[in-house]
């Protein structure tokens, strides 16, 4: 491939060159890494750079969005070789100033992205070079094309033709029947395809003929599981904006083809489902869109090299239709990555190596006639991460559950040992004292307690004694009976798929600050809440990220319940939330009408169309249908049954367990003519369902079946429910009623949890302050410190989800800018975190001026995934 390096008019001699400069004392040629940051610092990425520091023949210099969009290209630092490419938000006439003034050996041309903008130009190269595509007719109501100048330059001089001069401005349409199109003089039939002429635009159309039945496909961007969503009925094209009018290819086996080159002699490609089939998206545990390796034909291969090459990109990623033993390319897609493939990660950084190496030789670019310039630092002049400050959710954990009691027995009562403050009961020795004292109540009960409540707890209590976690709270009450408040608690204990998370997730922060500023792991500290689930999530985590195995780091860690366990400084004004929404959800009224509905409290569509009181009530009717039917099944099943619908259960859990779980949820609804419901137990029915769908999917599906069908499921014989396809079938949970109980659950859950925390902006902000003080205080006081002191430093606080969610609410009511706004936050799953980056630049090395900082807060909603129930899930159980 030409040099990208040579299209920006760059004449070199080479007889200046003839052997390679010796870097011995001298730092190592720079990779220079400019696009944005979700890319940048991708999976991906960090895997092939990995690879090519390996070698031990160069640095890594991250641009980073600050300087990228803030900055001029005159500060940007000085690289040897430039991997920069497109994407949302990218400014590509910045990058493309950057590279004429610094010229650096550039992996993809900067100038020839702008190709990919355009959907008209793509097709319109794509048949410069003799690659077939789809027959198609351009409607262009923008007067065409627009074409970068440089770029007209570049493609005139490299391929000899004028972009452009083939371009449709054709802007009439007509629809001369349901089926037909006319476009200027040609026309199209249904089906077709209508792609908007901008690249940037994914809203793409397929209209369907009469004798199909008609109607629309309308494919996006992918949200959640979907990517597509069918319209019936009579359907007419857009009137409005430029687009083009492709046949529609009815592709074999259903599937699309994904390319990927990186230079002229290395292609990998994947199949994936095509959206147009159902618009549902399988994904793998990781959330990734599940795709099967696939071979290449001979011609294929050509087409990958003929698209590398007139694009000028190396790095670069198309779209092959495969249809009755003929291939088209319907788009091209610029810089791509395999995700999860080290072979094609392997290759990829021994092919960039390569080219690097053969630019040294060449001396493609003219720092290279003074060797002492090559790699040479640019601190000063660049924007540094000096300081890392993440806070960060514990890791996927078993459902919390619990029951309480407010009894008088003297026997109770002296749990406390005479204190004033609450008492927690955790190890063997001292909940047998409290089972005792529950043994002592029930025998001899106070006139004034409950004593089917003492039976019910005593019960629970004597069988989740040896459980994990388990835990008895007591709360002296105020009044004057001298009573105390037990609450049994149990469950919430992080789980083999929290390990994993940890430290898949410890693993990649530490790639990624190795790549970035190996110096920030000189400095680490830790931070934990006393809660085990999270200590755990430290445990697993830290051993990753520090690369330390006999986890004797764990002494360090700084267990700090006073700053990141939950805070009663806050507890009043979160009750006066929750009382509001207990008022919300128990009024039967028109909404219209309901006194406790609130703008600020952004109701569901679903939710606010039913209404709360409806709402509850079809989801109390589901669960007790769900209860019904698990009931009956295990009344008919023998235990050799039960077992044959999930042989291996795992986090101490097995089929009684879940029974029981399952009939406490029932249990939380109150039902005669109404349904009422307290909102605060929404996260219980959420995590059971979403619990249940990772770890006992199989028990989840097939014991809420009808028993006629479950006993046939049992009878048939699993040799012959195998599919013949080369594709595995897509992994749709069968059970409707589990479904539509998850969908409101989460609606549910995720309308709750954001208003218990403040509904109104004032009171999340009280809220806010009150819980997260000491952890504020701690934050700034080690912001200031990396501020103040010259060594870069990294500090991570791991806590639990209300610190997260609060902590959350103060950034978004700080009014600084942001990417996405407060209502488009969804939830905050596990392993959520929060992270502040500190950049740090001196101007000039000599000059006497302080040195400048930037602050960047970063958000990941954590291993989540809106569409777990039919997310392919591993042995692990993990979301990753």
């Amino acid at each position: 491939m030409d040099s990208p390096m040579s299209e920006l008019g760059m004449q070199l001699s080479q007889s200046h060159f003839m052997d390679l400069p010796q870097f011995e004392g001298r730092t190592k040629p720079i990779i220079g890494i400019c696009a944005m940051d979700s890319k940048a610092r991708s999976k991906a990425m960090a895997n092939i750079l990995e690879r090519l520091q390996a070698t031990d023949r160069y640095a890594v210099v991250f641009f980073g969005e600050k300087t990228i969009l803030d900055e001029d290209v005159e500060v940007w630092p000085v690289c040897d070789f430039l991997i920069s490419f497109f994407s949302q938000g990218f400014p590509l006439e910045k990058a493309l100033q950057y590279v004429q003034l610094r010229k650096p050996f550039s992996v993809n041309s900067l100038v020839r992205q702008f190709l990919l903008l355009d959907r008209r130009v793509v097709l319109e190269m794509l048949h410069h070079v003799g690659v077939p595509t789809p027959f198609h007719v351009v409607v262009s109501r923008d007067g065409g094309a627009k074409i970068h100048p440089l770029l007209q330059s570049v493609v005139e001089q490299r391929m000899g033709f004028r972009l452009g001069a083939e371009s449709s401005t054709v802007s009439e349409v007509e629809e001369l029947d349901p089926d037909t199109l006319r476009v200027g003089t040609r026309t199209i039939r249904k089906p077709f395809v209508e792609k908007p002429c901008d690249a940037e635009d994914h809203n793409i159309y397929i209209y369907y003929s009469q004798a199909q039945g008609g109607g629309v496909r309308r494919l996006f961007r992918k949200i959640g599981n979907k990517s597509s969503e069918f319209v019936p009925g009579p359907a007419h094209v857009r009137t409005e904006g430029s687009y083009i009018y492709e046949e529609f290819i009815s592709v074999d086996n259903a599937v699309d083809v994904k390319v990927y080159t990186v230079g002229n002699s290395y292609a990998h490609a994947e199949t994936r489902k095509s959206p147009v089939v159902d618009g549902h998206v399988r994904r793998n545990s990781e959330g990734k869109e599940m795709r099967f390796v696939t071979a290449l034909t001979a011609e294929e291969r050509e087409y990958a090299r003929a698209v590398s090459k007139a694009f000028g990109q190396r790095v670069c990623g198309f779209d092959i239709l495969r249809t009755h033993g003929k291939s088209m390319v319907m788009d091209v897609n610029g810089w791509s990555f395999v995700k999860g493939n080290d072979a094609y990660y392997d290759h990829t950084a021994r092919i960039l190596d390569a080219r690097f190496q053969e630019a040294l030789r060449r001396r493609w670019f003219a720092r290279f006639v003074d060797p002492d310039t090559v790699g040479r630092a640019t601190y000063e002049s660049r924007w540094v991460l000096k300081g890392v400050f993440s806070v960060c959710r514990h890791a996927d954990r078993t459902p919390k559950q619990k029951t309480k009691c407010v009894l008088q027995s003297p026997d109770v009562v002296a749990l406390l040992d005479g204190s004033a403050s609450e008492v927690t009961l955790r190890s063997p020795a001292e909940l047998s004292r409290a089972l005792d004292a529950l043994d002592a109540a029930q025998q001899s009960p106070h006139a004034d307690d409950p004593l089917a409540r003492i039976v019910h707890v005593r019960d629970v209590l004597a069988r989740k004694i040896a459980m994990p976690g388990t835990k008895v709270q007591l709360k002296p009450q105020r009044s004057p009976c001298g009573s105390v408040q037990l609450i049994l608690k149990w469950g919430g204990e992080c789980t083999h798929a929290g390990i994993v998370q940890s430290q898949d997730l410890g693993e990649n922060m530490r790639k990624d600050l190795l790549l970035i500023n190996r110096s920030l792991l000189d400095d680490v500290r830790m931070y934990s809440s006393a809660e085990r689930r999270v200590l755990s999530t430290v445990a697993a985590y830290g051993a990753s990220f520090l690369d330390d195995s006999s986890a004797s780091f764990m002494d360090r860690v700084s267990v700090r319940a006073d700053m990141l366990d939950d805070s009663t400084d806050a507890k009043d004004e979160m009750e006066v939330a929750k009382q509001q929404l207990r008022g919300f959800f128990d009024f039967s009224g028109p909404l219209a009408d309901n006194p406790y509905s609130s703008p600020a409290m952004q109701l569901p569509p679903e939710l606010a169309e039913q209404g709360p009181h409806e709402f509850l009530h079809e989801m109390y009717d589901i669960i007790a249908r769900l209860i019904a039917r698990m009931e009956r099944n295990f009344a008919r099943l023998s235990p050799a049954q039960l077992a044959q619908l999930q042989p291996d259960w795992c986090c101490n859990e097995n089929a009684d367990l879940f029974r029981e779980r399952w009939k406490k949820i029932l249990s939380s609804f109150k039902s005669d003519d109404s349904v009422v419901y307290d909102p605060a137990k929404a996260g219980e029915l959420y995590d059971s369902l979403k619990y249940d769908a990772l770890h006992n999917r199989c028990f989840l599906e097939r014991i809420f079946m009808s028993s006629e069908d479950l006993e046939r499921e049992l009878l048939s014989d699993p040799d012959q429910q195998t599919s013949e396809s080369e594709y595995p079938p897509d992994p749709l949970f069968s059970q409707q009623d589990v479904r539509t109980l998850y969908y409101k659950a989460k609606q549910l859950f995720d309308f709750v949890t954001r208003n218990e925390y403040g509904i109104e902006p004032e009171q999340r902000r009280k809220i806010g302050i009150q819980a997260s003080v000491p952890l504020l205080r701690q934050l700034i006081q080690d912001l200031q410190a990396v501020r103040n002191e010259s060594q870069a430093r990294t500090c991570f606080y791991f806590t639990k989800k209300s610190h997260i969610y609060t902590l959350l609410n103060l950034v978004f009511l700080s009014n600084m800018p942001t990417m996405a706004s407060y209502d488009k936050v969804g939830e905050l799953d596990y392993l959520t975190h929060i992270i502040f980056e500190v950049y740090e630049r001196k101007p000039d090395a000599d000059a006497d001026v302080q040195r400048e900082y930037s602050v960047r807060i970063g958000f990941s909603p954590g291993a989540n995934c809106f569409h777990v129930l039919d997310t392919n899930i591993d042995d692990t159980h993990a979301l990753k």
